[in-house]
């Protein structure tokens, strides 16, 4: 990793520390390792089962009448699943009027409606597997304070309107310097407020925030979630439905007679596979005359660590979650900061906790689960991040959890959803194209729409 400047005066003033996972210290012991130990065959083979693979499996079963093998290199829900920042929202990583410019606008606007109903698909999921995740929903909030960062969103929110979606929300101080400046197609997306109101929607007294963008949010712990429903696969479709962890897949070979893959020294026969990794996993995959088999390079995914931690606080607080814009424009260099603040249950009682991130670096080597989290970036988040997530708590404390998870993104940052244009048994499910993992959910039900035979419309997601 290329490391990132200590602030000035906390130069080694917090050592590295162990990386530990909130949403991990909650799940329950995994029991002894399952790795594949003989040769089997199936109809669908689904590679990774954090939460897009389990999604995929879930709604696969659901749908069909396929056998499914699950197939894991660690444990269920110990990568990104269990290493994220727990939040449910459905924006993209990249603006939605751009995806419009690239796809068109209906596409785009489908797009955003599918995630925006991924809310409804984790409920669907969470009940019928008798989940007990803590699920917990709220209006989120975004704070602005440029002209572009308000134009760009407002631009986002013109796209839904003609789409007929639901809109977001944006307020916009009376002492902002830009709101005159406002394009004028813009008006009526929306409204004007005293800058009182900026600073109690944002919990936070800094005027250089002018605006404010709010939607639907939430919290879950996918880590939990995905462990859940698959103990709940494993009785409802013990018939067709098998699971193995501790299993690597090193190769696939996809041909027109489906697909073959080489796992951990074992061989896998399959109709189909649908790959639900973060892209970091190592396999091959090839024709049957050994020719690579790869996608467009704007969905290739290169991916960033990102870095989070989090503190328990004495005071129950309602859930929320926040995030501040840093950059003068949209994309630029400094990464925005965000924060969450839940239940969090815990054996001796529920306690709020408020989590916080923003920073992500670069991957220079293969990520590593168990490597420390480092202790002057610790230093850096403490010095800046902390004033947003809770400006009250004094600086140097020790936090309760600091974790690092891997981000999967793509150069065109969307999400891949769909079997490949030249392989139709080869199918992903997989890419960081949204904030939180409703994403995967929606991707999981997409795939099982396309096994059963249906015919989809062309999408955004599309693999190339």
């Amino acid at each position: 990793m290329t490391p990132l400047p200590a602030p000035a005066g906390l130069v080694g003033a917090r050592p590295d520390l162990p990386s530990r996972s909130p949403w991990i210290a909650q799940l329950s012991p995994d029991g002894p390792r399952r790795p594949l130990r003989a040769d089997v065959e199936a109809d669908v083979l689904v590679v990774g089962a954090g939460i897009a693979g389990i999604a995929t499996a879930f709604f696969v079963l659901r749908s069909t009448s396929m056998r499914v093998l699950l197939v894991e290199r660690d444990r269920v829900g110990r990568g990104a699943t269990g290493r994220n920042a727990g939040q449910l929202t459905t924006y993209f990583e990249r603006p939605l009027a751009s995806i419009a410019t690239q796809f068109g606008e209906s596409l785009a606007a489908e797009a955003q409606r599918g995630f925006d109903d991924a809310h409804d698909l984790l409920d669907l999921m969470a009940a019928e597997s008798g989940s007990t995740v803590r699920i917990e929903r709220f209006t989120g909030h975004m704070g602005m304070s440029t002209l572009n960062h308000v134009t760009v969103h407002l631009r986002n929110n013109l796209v839904r309107r003609r789409g007929g979606l639901r809109e977001e929300s944006c307020v916009v101080s009376e002492d902002a310097d830009f709101l005159d400046a406002i394009p004028s197609e813009l008006e009526g997306l929306f409204s004007v407020v005293p800058q009182a109101r900026i600073r109690e929607l944002l919990e936070l007294d800094d005027d250089r925030y002018r605006a404010v963008l709010s939607d639907r949010k939430g919290c879950a712990n996918s880590g939990l979630l995905v462990q859940q429903v698959l103990a709940f696969l494993e009785t409802r479709y013990a018939d067709r439905f098998r699971y193995a962890d501790g299993t690597h897949v090193d190769r696939l070979v996809v041909g027109d007679g489906g697909v073959r893959a080489e796992a951990s020294g074992r061989r896998i026969r399959a109709g189909a596979a649908v790959l639900c990794t973060n892209g970091f996993t190592g396999h091959v995959v090839e024709d049957g005359h050994g020719d690579r088999v790869e996608l467009d390079e704007a969905q290739r995914i290169t991916g960033t660590i990102g870095f989070m931690a989090a503190f328990v606080e004495d005071e129950r607080r309602e859930p929320a979650a926040m995030s501040y814009i840093r950059n003068a424009e949209i994309g630029g260099p400094t990464p925005y900061v965000y924060v969450t603040r839940r239940t969090y249950d815990r054996p001796d009682g529920e306690v709020t906790l408020t989590c916080m991130g923003g920073p992500e670096w670069p991957i220079d080597h293969p990520w590593a689960a168990d490597e420390p989290f480092p202790g002057e970036l610790l230093a850096q988040m403490d010095d800046v991040v902390r004033p947003y997530a809770q400006p009250r708590r004094p600086p140097g404390l020790a936090y309760d959890f600091q974790w690092h998870g891997l981000m999967g993104y793509m150069p065109g940052m969307v999400r891949v959803i769909g079997a490949h244009p030249r392989h139709g048994q080869l199918l992903y499910n997989l890419g960081c194209n949204g904030v939180g993992f409703l994403p995967s959910i929606f991707g999981g039900e997409r795939i099982a729409r396309i096994l059963t035979g249906e015919s989809l419309a062309p999408s955004v997601f599309d693999p190339r």
